[in-house]
């Protein structure tokens, strides 16, 4: 591992942080396009008239996309900033589980005895290691209000929990070596 890796392993646990370039690329690109987006709302009219190609599309739903658009890539920036600045761990693998806060609405606590298989597999060009609980119910009632409702579209999902690359400053495939010995041990597919 280098230098710049805050991840912690003994022989009983790993935690594992998220690296700070990824989360340094994710806080700009997520501030262009709150940037694109304003510009974009101060310059509806013009955007209206010249309309060519897509635009003819885009034009007309452009409000609805500002309205939306606007507040939610605001609130993303701002939380990669603030996890930019103040790290919070990804993941805190023992004996006890996973416990998942690789995103926005990571799930918490995943007890061992409550997972039927983890996967390593691969989204859009990124790397993922993937759980698939024995029932997602038991998550979904651990979380409130959004949370909830945020994970439960993932319920229909082959596999409903997801860490990406992006929320480990080392390679998943040492977190999956790390995981192994907790597999092996709980008899995990």
């Amino acid at each position: 591992m280098s230098e710049t890796n805050r991840t912690q392993v003994s022989k009983e646990s790993m935690i594992v942080y998220p690296g700070k370039g990824r989360m340094l690329m994710l806080s700009i690109l997520s501030l262009a396009f709150v940037a694109v987006l304003v510009w974009a709302a101060f310059n509806r009219g013009e955007i209206a008239e010249d309309a060519q190609g897509i635009t003819t599309v885009i034009a007309p739903i452009l409000p609805f996309i500002l309205v939306v658009g606007i507040p939610f890539c605001s609130i993303c920036t701002v939380y990669l900033l603030y996890r930019f600045v103040k790290p919070k761990p990804s993941l805190r693998i023992d004996k006890d589980g996973i416990d998942e806060n690789a995103s926005f609405v990571g799930v918490g606590q995943i007890r061992w005895d409550e997972i039927e298989r983890i996967v390593m597999y691969s989204m859009m060009g990124q790397k993922m290691i993937g759980i698939i609980p024995k029932d997602f119910e038991p998550f979904l009632e651990r979380q409130s209000g959004v949370k909830r409702a945020l994970l439960s579209m993932n319920k229909k999902k082959e596999i409903p929990i997801s860490i990406p690359q992006n929320a480990s400053d080392v390679p998943l495939e040492a977190v999956l070596e790390f995981v192994g010995q907790f597999i092996d041990h709980e008899k995990i597919g």
